[in-house]
């Protein structure tokens, strides 16, 4: 993937023909003034690859999302665990969204987090639950893939109503302080998607 941008940064840019004539046509001044094109300068070449190496990753980790679907695992584990089966570095994509650790996750840095996942096409509602289960692990709990297994539903349930009915009966232990650390996790992630949802 480098050696593509190397490849197409060693070319020097020419506009086409038809664009050419069309910036002529806009400026001229009536004097035939000829345009010219300066050379990009390698710091605007460095930001153009890796805008395009970032929208490139995420559209892999999309795609890898898309196929795989919702695994009962904590946010962090599932796009680390998405990084590692498409093979594709990280680091600019968190610095793109703000995240500087992606293991520590806080209710203050949890937005910058959600918007990733927003971005990789995770619904709202597989996201708290993500969530939710991170918060079940640190409750001591056993792994929810376990409790899945040995919980057997009434009548027909998605696997997402499954987790949903498991990870409330844990909640239920939680104590005030965990219980509130949640609900502001939860308020901060429906912020994000939401502001997400709003834009143009």
């Amino acid at each position: 993937m480098e050696q593509d941008f190397e490849d197409m940064s060693a070319n020097v840019y020419e506009p086409p023909k038809w664009l050419d004539e069309a910036l002529r046509q806009v400026f001229d001044d009536g004097h035939s003034t000829a345009i010219e094109f300066s050379e990009p300068s390698e710091a605007f070449r460095e930001r153009c690859r890796e805008a395009a190496n970032v929208a490139l990753t995420i559209a892999r980790l999309r795609s890898e999302r898309r196929r795989i679907g919702f695994v009962p695992i904590s946010l962090v584990e599932y796009i680390e665990g998405l990084v590692k089966v498409t093979g594709v570095q990280i680091d600019a994509v968190l610095a793109r969204f703000g995240i500087d650790d992606i293991r520590r996750v806080t209710a203050d840095s949890v937005r910058n987090l959600a918007r990733l996942a927003q971005e990789l096409n995770i619904s709202l509602r597989e996201v708290l639950i993500h969530v939710r289960i991170g918060f079940v692990e640190k409750f001591d709990s056993a792994p929810v893939p376990l409790l899945l297994a040995r919980h057997r539903s009434a009548g027909p349930r998605t696997k997402l109503e499954e987790c949903e009915a498991i990870l409330g009966t844990a909640e239920a232990e939680y104590d005030r302080e965990l219980l509130n650390e949640l609900r502001r996790t939860e308020f901060e992630i429906r912020a994000a998607y939401k502001e997400g949802d709003s834009r143009p």
